[in-house]
């Protein structure tokens, strides 16, 4: 019988909570008592060292106390009122100021002891604290065991600092964690169940679970937070690697179709191109063709830079099993890409005798029932198309490869599904296509039950591409040479963040950047408009007209991002690309450069960006390899938001960084492995308790919900 409180435990049992409480705690995603002591500190004030008055220092955050020596009130010429407030010990003065708080004169008489932290600085000769953090020492206020409890969670001590909602304050959510652990070591040891095995935490010096999440909320010592911090995210990773291994170990069990049989679809596709293969499409289609002979099911990710020929790759794979008499289907992430994707793989299927159609959302009735009456008559070899060919009534009866475009972009249980279409014939084979370069360490934690090829080579003859910044006063001069581009027959990508400006946004937006380009600045030239609320058919029509080289100048905003191939756009100008994380930047000036002749980058940046945003815009000028871009994204952003990982069923981070944790994540690896070496199927009493971790932690990456493997 499990206990009354446990980590299940709803969080609105626990005092204080109340209806408008749950509901700003669900903004920080904070359901159970297991979610809010996993809404780790993101830092900790150091507030362990009292400071005397007499040493302060300038913008170094101290905790200081004191004696109130006065508490007064002015108001402000400007408007508003400041409260001031001087503290003194035997050593100095400070003078506490707050803006518009008048609660704090009811809580400031003179003659309390107080504590209290922030940064110092020197005003007019003496010095100052700006709206600190403080803690009565004596008074009624901080008599009996509610001030006791707030003296030892926010003074003297390491003091943690969450990320905060509307509604939530810092003081308030630490006494709500501390009330939690509190009631977790009442409830006793059943109350927090640790699956990870103890022979495994006593190898790796780890603390019990209980007593991790004590020590990273509320620490001793510093050493405390560090072998808190050490203990969980081993169990992070460990976790992830356990599902990742689970995923391979059930693949690799999984017989698949086994394509032997040679043909000459492939020969005759190679042969009949303009260009050579590069030398890394070779070793990449050689170890796609290596899977599909094996006899055991591909799942493979094939990663590779913004016009690297990945889906060339992958087409030569998809002729292969079509020539032995099955199917093959390619998912895009959008129906511009879906389409552009179609109409490529005809041209080229079409000499071969091979049927290519597509299928998007927006296909009319018609269109759509012919079209997968072909596919389930065994008429249609080729398959592309949006989520629309993933859906309930699209049978591919034949199906022996599924290839992916842009992953991250589809969940976890989408990948799944789309391997599932051809239970006809047995279990079909996946390929998983990636333009948006992840870090090694950030692969193996997300892509862990996949093979990784990787298309480390640029076609032969392509242009660099030069990425210049400027500021907004320097926009003519962009416009004056994408003029001359335009002269001399080249395009030219003009990119927003925003559709349509609001009030209170202080951005260019596409539609009125579009109204005065053709009006005022190009109005002898050709424009056109692209976003993702026009309707289908409107995107295709001006993106066709782009491609065609009917449009001279095309205004868009991110739906131009992935995968569109228009040779002869040279120019590509990013407004306000502070707005665009750096992997949105790298795919977009991806668009320009994949022609014979030279492109830019122009990226049009506000004067008064902060100076780390300035930092980060220059880095991505100076860098063109997309593996250091990934690299400093994940430093920057961290794993749980850089390059697309946050997305629907794939596992996330809590506190593991793999660019930093490398040596854990190394370990997690090969001791995930061998558990499962040891208990395959998890039916030991220390794999079942893995299991149900891994079902509660991870229940939407598992195909139906179903749990591991």
């Amino acid at each position: 019988m499990k206990p009354e409180f446990n980590l299940s435990t709803p969080v609105q049992f626990l005092k204080s909570v109340g209806p408008a409480r749950t509901r700003a705690l669900t903004r920080l995603g904070i359901e159970t008592i297991g979610h809010l002591l996993e809404h780790f500190p993101h830092r900790y004030h150091d507030r362990s060292q009292v400071v005397p008055l007499g040493k302060l220092k300038a913008d170094r955050e101290v905790t200081v106390a004191g004696e109130v020596l006065t508490a007064s009130e002015r108001r402000l010429r400007r408007g508003g009122s400041l409260q001031t407030v001087t503290v003194g010990d035997n050593t100095g003065i400070v003078f506490c100021v707050w803006f518009n708080q008048r609660y704090v004169l009811k809580q400031f008489r003179p003659g309390l002891k107080v504590m209290l932290s922030g940064r110092p600085a020197r005003r007019a000769g003496r010095w100052q604290l700006a709206h600190p953090d403080f803690e009565l020492l004596s008074g009624p206020d901080a008599e009996g065991a509610k001030g006791e409890q707030n003296l030892n969670l926010n003074t003297g001590r390491l003091v943690p600092v969450y990320g905060l909602t509307s509604g939530v304050g810092q003081h308030w959510l630490r006494s709500l964690v501390w009330q939690a652990l509190e009631k977790l070591e009442a409830a006793g040891t059943r109350a927090i169940v640790d699956p990870l095995p103890r022979a495994l935490r006593s190898e790796r010096g780890l603390k019990p679970l209980g007593q991790a999440l004590r020590d990273i909320h509320f620490p001793a010592t510093e050493r405390d937070r560090v072998a808190a911090r050490k203990s969980l995210v081993y169990r992070e990773l460990f976790a992830i690697q356990l599902l990742m291994a689970m995923r391979r170990a059930h693949r690799l069990r999984q017989p698949g179709l086994t394509l032997a049989r040679p043909g000459d679809l492939t020969r005759r596709l190679v042969e009949a191109l303009p260009f050579a293969l590069t030398g890394a499409q070779r070793r990449v289609l050689k170890e796609i063709l290596a899977d599909l002979r094996s006899g055991v099911t591909m799942n493979r990710l094939l990663q590779g830079d913004v016009g690297s020929g990945k889906t060339l790759v992958a087409f030569l794979a998809a002729l292969f099993v079509i020539e032995q008499g099955y199917q093959a289907v390619l998912l895009a992430p959008t129906e511009v890409l879906a389409r552009q994707h179609g109409q490529t793989l005809q041209d080229l299927a079409g000499p071969l005798d091979v049927t290519c159609e597509v299928l998007t959302g927006s296909t009319v009735s018609a269109e759509r029932r012919a079209i997968l009456a072909g596919v389930m008559a065994g008429e249609v070899d080729l398959l592309v198309g949006t989520h629309a060919v993933i859906q309930e009534d699209v049978r591919i009866p034949r199906l022996a490869l599924a290839v992916v475009d842009e992953q991250h972009r589809f969940g976890v249980r989408q990948r799944w599904r789309s391997a599932r279409s051809g239970e006809d014939v047995g279990q079909s084979h996946v390929l998983v296509m990636s333009a948006t370069p992840i870090p090694r360490s950030l692969s193996l934690t997300l892509y862990g039950d996949l093979d990784l090829s990787l298309i480390d080579e640029l076609p032969p003859g392509r242009q660099p591409i030069v990425t210049r910044v400027t500021e907004e006063n320097g926009e003519d001069g962009v416009w004056e040479y994408c003029r001359r581009q335009m002269n001399a027959g080249q395009q030219v990508y003009v990119i927003h963040p925003v559709i349509e400006e609001t009030e209170g946004q202080d951005l260019k937006a596409a539609v009125t950047e579009f109204e005065r380009l053709s009006s005022t600045v190009f109005p002898e030239h050709r424009i056109g408009l692209l976003h993702g609320k026009l309707h289908g058919k409107e995107k295709q029509a001006t993106m066709g007209a782009f491609a065609r080289g009917e449009l001279d100048l095309l205004v868009a905003t991110t739906v131009v991002e992935v995968g569109l191939d228009v040779p002869n756009a040279t120019e590509m100008v990013i407004h306000n690309p502070e707005r665009f994380g750096l992997a949105q930047l790298h795919q977009l000036r991806g668009r320009v450069g994949r022609g014979r002749h030279a492109s830019t980058c122009w990226l049009i940046c506000p004067a008064d960006l902060p100076p780390e945003t300035r930092e980060r815009i220059h880095f991505f000028a100076d860098h063109l390899d997309g593996f250091d871009l990934a690299e400093e994204d994940l430093r920057r952003r961290g794993p749980g938001d850089a390059w697309g990982v946050r997305q629907h069923g794939v596992p996330g981070f809590h506190l593991a960084n793999p660019l930093t944790d490398t040596h854990l994540l190394g370990l997690c690896q090969a001791d995930a492995r061998a558990f499962l070496a040891r208990d395959p199927d998890l039916t030991t009493t220390e794999g079942r308790a893995l299991a149900e971790g891994l079902s509660t932690a991870f229940e939407k990456a598992f195909p139906g919900g179903g749990g591991p493997g």
